[in-house]
């Protein structure tokens, strides 16, 4: 009987270990918890378009033709490239040689009253008279060669690097004095018009560093700054614009782009967007501990490029568990198959 007892008791002792290698236990991949800044946001959509401190309108101050256009709308220009050909008017050119007429008069007649002067025969108030009327008359004709009157065809050409954003005219159109040909936007000033919810608009202030990159390519980011926020829905879009100016440029005028504008920053704990997990109870993530997985309950806060913001009763030394996470109870068994 003793020698039976005996046998069972062994028996159990090596069944023992067995068992505790067959307990199920979950592999998972695990990180650590970092601290990191992480920016409050608030995004929007718009279109870049040119500063308007950017923007020249290009007129010519006589009337006269287009007898070349040599640019398009979006086309870039150096300084000093070629816009137009412009021909004077019929009456630019007749009010140049007037005014060269009226010079030629009011020189010889300055000089007939210097003589009449020599001779007695005209006081000095009359040769002041003359001298006068010269001045006008050379006034008159250096004004009409500042219009560029003298100048029967006239080669406009760009007065900055930049690049054309609208034609006011066409190739053979006549224009009036000071009527805009087109308009040119200097390289580098830019802004854009953004579209906010309406909910969100109220933290958002001017000044304020903004984040701006292409819809379609969201790793092209370059910094702007808040300008004006407006105050009221814009009935075409149902959001309200915030103004937003990019000094330096590098986008396409026209281009869709996502802005995010960075309301506060601050350092947070973060993890990956896949170890919260979320039931009735809100949201949590699991630590491993002596290799059992433990549910800590959590509060999350900034999102932002795959990592969340945690606050809660967390070990920061203890890892957590990113993948492999759903398949996990309080106290459960974990394999680490990567960190």
């Amino acid at each position: 009987m003793m020698r039976r007892g005996t046998l069972l008791l062994g028996l159990l002792l090596i069944a023992r270990p067995l068992l505790a290698a067959d307990a199920p236990s979950v592999q998972v991949q695990t990180v650590l918890l970092k601290q990191q800044p992480m920016a409050d946001t608030v995004s929007g959509y718009g279109v870049v378009s040119p500063d308007t401190r950017a923007l020249q309108t290009v007129s010519l101050p006589r009337p006269g033709q287009i007898a070349g256009l040599l640019v398009s709308a979006g086309q870039l220009v150096k300084k000093g490239a070629p816009l137009l050909e412009f021909a004077s008017g019929a009456s630019a050119t007749l009010g140049y040689r007037q005014a060269q007429q009226a010079v030629h008069f009011a020189r010889s007649e300055v000089a007939r009253m210097a003589q009449l002067a020599d001779q007695q025969l005209a006081t000095q108030s009359q040769l002041a008279a003359a001298n006068k009327t010269l001045a006008d008359a050379e006034a008159a004709l250096r004004a009409q060669e500042t219009m560029g009157s003298d100048r029967a065809l006239e080669r406009v050409t760009a007065p900055f690097d930049g690049v054309v954003v609208t034609l006011q005219a066409a190739q053979g159109d006549r224009l009036a004095a000071g009527a805009p040909v087109l308009q040119l936007a200097r390289a580098g000033g830019q802004r854009v018009l953004l579209g906010v919810e309406p909910s969100d608009v109220a933290r958002v202030r001017a000044g304020m560093a903004v984040s701006v990159a292409p819809v379609f390519d969201p790793e092209h980011e370059v910094p702007g700054r808040v300008q004006q926020v407006f105050g009221m829905i814009n009935p075409q879009t149902q959001f309200v614009d915030v103004l937003v100016a990019v000094p330096g440029g590098g986008l396409m005028p026209g281009m869709r782009v996502h802005a995010r504008i960075a309301l506060s920053r601050k350092a947070e704990w973060v993890v990956p967007r896949s170890a919260v997990l979320r039931d009735a109870q809100g949201a949590y993530i699991f630590q491993v501990r002596a290799g059992k997985a433990r549910r800590v309950n959590v509060q999350t806060g900034i999102e932002r490029d795959g990592l969340i913001a945690v606050q809660g009763a967390f070990s920061a030394s203890e890892p957590v568990v990113s993948l492999g996470n759903y398949e996990l109870r309080d106290g459960m068994a974990v394999r680490e198959g990567g960190r």
